[in-house]
C-alpha cells in the first residue's frame, strides 16, 4: 500500500510541472563531475631501482639553507640527487664533493619538469649509507634468506612475509601488496633492509616476540624496489 501511495506522489509532482517553453527541448549538458580524491588518486606503484656511479660534485640547499641534494657527474652526465635534510650530516661526511659514489635510485619528474634522482641508498669507499627516518623508535636492519610463509591481511591481499632463520615478519605498505604478489612467492631468495621499530619506554615485550620490520629496500631475482 505505501508504494502505491508513494508512486501516486511522484505522478502527481510530474504533472504539475510548467510546460516547457519554445526552444528548449535541446539536451540539457551533463554537468562536470568533480574530482574525487579517493578514486581520481593515481595507483601507487613499486619504485624499481637502479645504480648510478659517478663522482659527486656541490651540494645544494633548501631555502632554509639545509642541504638536499647533490650533483652526481658521470662523465658528459649530470643527475641532480635528492635526499631527505635529516640525512645530510652522514652523507655530506662520508660523501664529500670528488667522491667516487654509487647511487641506488630511480629517476622522477616533478610537476613542473624537472628531473631528479631519488636516493634510497649510496656506496661509497665499502660504504653503504641509506636514510633513516626522522627522529628516534626504530633501528635499521638489513637481512637476507628463503622465503617461508606469505602472511595475507583478511581482503586476502599479502601484507608481509617471513624469512627462513628469521622469527619477525617483514611488512611492507598495504597499497603495493598487489604488486609485490607479483615478485613475493614461496622459496624465493630475497634481501632486505628497513626499519625494525625499537621499544619504548615503559614498555615490556612478551618473551618469544619480535618487533616487525618495516621494509624499505627489497632485492629479488636480482631486481631492486623501493617500498614506500
Amino acid at each position: 500500500m505505501s508504494n502505491q501511495l508513494e508512486n501516486l506522489e511522484v505522478k502527481e509532482v510530474k504533472a504539475a510541472k510548467p510546460a516547457a517553453k519554445a526552444g528548449a527541448d535541446k539536451p540539457a549538458k551533463d554537468k562536470p563531475k568533480k574530482p574525487d580524491p579517493k578514486h581520481d588518486k593515481p595507483k601507487a606503484r613499486l619504485h624499481q631501482l637502479s645504480p648510478y656511479a659517478g663522482i659527486v660534485g656541490e651540494y645544494g640547499a633548501n631555502p632554509e639553507g639545509i642541504y638536499d641534494r647533490f650533483t652526481l657527474v658521470a662523465g658528459s652526465q649530470e643527475h641532480t640527487v635528492k635526499f631527505p635534510p635529516h640525512f645530510g650530516q652522514a652523507l655530506y661526511a662520508a660523501g664529500q664533493p670528488g667522491a667516487a659514489v654509487t647511487v641506488l635510485g630511480y629517476l622522477h619528474v616533478t610537476p613542473k619538469g624537472d628531473e631528479h634522482l631519488h636516493l634510497a641508498s649510496l656506496d661509497v669507499a665499502g660504504q653503504q649509507l641509506r636514510p633513516t627516518p626522522a627522529g628516534p623508535g626504530s633501528e635499521a636492519f638489513t637481512v637476507e634468506g628463503k622465503i617461508t610463509e606469505l602472511l595475507l591481511d583478511p581482503k586476502g591481499q599479502l601484507r608481509a612475509v617471513r624469512l627462513e632463520g628469521e622469527p619477525a615478519e617483514l611488512r611492507f605498505p598495504p597499497h603495493l601488496g598487489e604488486e609485490l604478489a607479483d615478485h613475493l612467492k614461496a622459496d624465493a631468495q630475497v634481501q632486505a633492509s628497513g626499519q625494525r621499530r625499537t621499544d619504548r619506554p615503559g614498555e615490556q615485550r612478551a618473551p618469544g616476540s619480535s618487533a616487525p620490520l618495516q621494509l624499505e629496500v627489497l632485492t629479488v631475482g636480482g631486481q631492486a624496489f623501493l617500498i614506500k
